[in-house]
């Protein structure tokens, strides 16, 4: 006989079974820049971590604000010494309790049965990997942590009590606070507590109901604001995450038909996940400039499940609750309400998926009463053949996340067409001397992702090592152009003209960083090898010294302003800075660069 024990124990059970092999994975991927390479986790800044942006060294008005995440990072990195194994190890029991929450909150809604049906569809489905074996997928499993918790907080009938409802108000908006300090997806809490009214028993209208709700509402804006003002304060704006560059100079028509167009590959990866990628951007999926065949298909599935939704409503109530859960939950990545940070992750489908857990419990609560004998036995059996096959999927796809090398091997396997794909086989082929191979790719990279900074600045770089200097130039423009506040275009357009011999240019392309990116070591650096182009080598000791001011651990730059004032004559200050070379270096300063989702 099923009990809530025992489908607790199936639950957690399987939950870990799906992720085990993932605890032996390293760092791989956006981990490198948020984790090992951040002296914020690594050097124990609590401070900085819970009043900090998400991305190390982003500029004011940029960024993202996870301080929950990133200040759980900074903890574990003190408990297992910056071993990957531990953070893993927290990311699957994570999942593991998400997948149990998903359990008790069904079990509010529905039969047991159909419940522990809808929690093991949870607990084992593969779209769910990229959030739980890459550890900075942590955020997912934090948000959906504290809106299960919550959801669980409001359909518990012994909190609806009028004594209890201030302790049950207090609980919401601390979840809904927790969620938010999580990952920003957490925002749509009341839209979802909205959805699962759609399934909640009551001999009250939905209307009624949602009336009674307006205190509980305004606790919840109430908190939402005071996160806004935190998040302003924090990141120098409301806003901050950078849009996708591959929706940079759309339309917002253009957006939206590629928002639209993206419908009926989030039904393929939350019904038949068999293909999945660590990328999506071009050309995995493209973006719609006009009523393409894939918008079309958009908007067939999107009216699909505004039908199925109204003619399951009174059947399976569940389900309807479930497709609405879904589209509240997915509309701060869909791109349908604003540019967000990338096309498609796998990843920012963990919380909506609870929405395909509620259909499958739906389905089961529907379907189970009209089974018996034989019919019931073939149900389980299809069942289990289901999830075992979901199962496999998973326990396969956990190694792609075991490091970068293997996460963009099997990228370039599965999905060539990619342009983070082909930019890594570009990086190959430089190593090993095709450099005209290399130049073809990174063409082929740039006509896909036309306006991507970061790709930009890389393939200017390689061209300027190849001798095309007026190509490197004029993606140094393009990237300027896109971002005049980022100073790593002004970097390698300098050291552009230092190659070349433009020692006045290169100076110019310097100053000009300085005066839009603000002060930073490498330009400061950059200005002063300018000067020690044109022979102006007080000049250029003394921009040394403000590239230290920036970075004063740089031993590099120890060394060179030895060699400037040995130049000068003034050998007692150049043994001075020999020996502050010799100093330990401390943290190295990451960018900004990176996923934004």
């Amino acid at each position: 006989m099923l009990t809530p024990a025992r489908a607790a124990v199936w639950t957690l059970g399987v939950a870990v079974a799906a992720y085990a092999n993932a605890v032996g994975n390293g760092f791989a991927y956006d981990d490198n820049l948020i984790l090992t390479a951040n002296p914020v986790v690594t050097g124990g800044r609590f401070g900085e971590a819970l009043l900090g942006p998400w991305w190390y060294g982003a500029q004011g008005g940029a960024g993202l604000w996870r301080p929950l995440t990133l200040g759980s990072f900074t903890l574990e990195w003190k408990l297992w010494g910056g071993s990957a194994l531990g953070f893993h190890a927290v990311s699957i029991l994570g999942h593991a309790v998400a997948s149990l929450l998903v359990l008790f909150v069904l079990a509010r809604l529905v039969s047991l049965g159909a419940a522990l049906a809808g929690s093991l569809f949870f607990a084992v489905h593969p779209v769910h990997v990229e959030a739980v074996a890459n550890v900075v997928g942590r955020s997912e499993i934090y948000a959906a942590l504290a809106v299960l918790t919550a959801c669980l907080v409001y359909l518990h009938p012994g909190l609806r009590a009028e004594r209890l409802r201030g302790v049950r108000l207090a609980l919401l908006c601390l979840l809904y606070l927790a969620g938010l300090a999580g990952k920003e997806s957490a925002v749509m809490l009341p839209l979802a507590l909205l959805a699962l009214e759609l399934a909640r028993p009551s001999d009250e209208r939905l209307g009624t109901r949602l009336r009674r709700g307006g205190a509980l509402l305004a606790g919840l804006a109430g908190i939402l604001a005071g996160y806004l003002l935190l998040r302003s304060a924090v990141l120098g704006a409301i806003t901050g995450g950078a849009a996708a560059p591959e929706l940079l100079g759309l339309t917002a028509v253009h957006r939206i038909l590629t928002a639209v167009s993206l419908w009926p590959e989030y039904v393929r990866l939350l019904v038949f996940p068999l293909s999945l990628s660590a990328d999506y951007a071009p050309a995995v999926l493209l973006v719609a400039r006009g009523v393409t065949p894939a918008v079309m298909a958009g908007l067939a599935v999107l009216a699909g499940l505004a039908i199925l939704a109204g003619v399951l409503r009174r059947r399976m109530p569940l389900a309807t609750a479930g497709i609405a859960w879904f589209f509240v939950t997915v509309l701060p990545v869909s791109n349908l309400l604003f540019p967000a940070g990338l096309l498609l992750g796998e990843r920012t489908l963990y919380l909506p998926s609870v929405g395909a857990s509620c259909v499958v419990a739906g389905g089961w609560a529907a379907a189970a009463p009209r089974l018996s004998g034989a019919a019931r036995h073939w149900g389980l059996a299809a069942a289990a053949v289901v999830l075992s096959a979901l199962l496999v999927r998973t326990v396969t796809r956990n190694p792609t996340w075991f490091s970068t090398w293997t996460v963009m091997n099997t990228l370039a396997q599965e999905h060539p067409e990619s342009a983070v794909a082909m930019r890594t086989r570009a990086l190959g082929l430089e190593r090993v001397g095709e450099k005209q191979a290399a130049a073809e790719l990174w063409r082929s990279v740039l006509a896909l992702q036309p306006t991507h900074y970061g790709f930009l600045v890389e393939g200017a770089r390689f061209f300027g090592r190849i001798g095309e200097g007026a190509t490197a130039a004029e993606l140094l423009g393009r990237a300027v152009a896109i971002r005049p506040e980022d100073a790593s275009a002004y970097r390698a357009l300098a050291e552009l003209r230092l190659r070349r011999g433009e020692g006045r240019e290169a100076h110019r392309a310097a100053l000009e960083g300085l005066a839009r990116a603000g002060s930073d070591a490498e330009l400061w650096a950059l200005v002063s090898e300018a000067y020690v182009a044109k022979g102006a080598l007080e000049a250029a000791v003394r921009a040394r010294r403000a590239a230290l001011g920036r970075d004063p651990a740089s031993a590099r730059s120890w060394d060179r302003l030895a060699e400037l004032l040995d130049a000068l004559g003034r050998g007692h200050e150049a043994s001075a800075a020999r020996r502050r070379a010799e100093e330990p270096e401390a943290p190295a300063r990451v960018g900004s660069a990176g996923s934004p989702s």
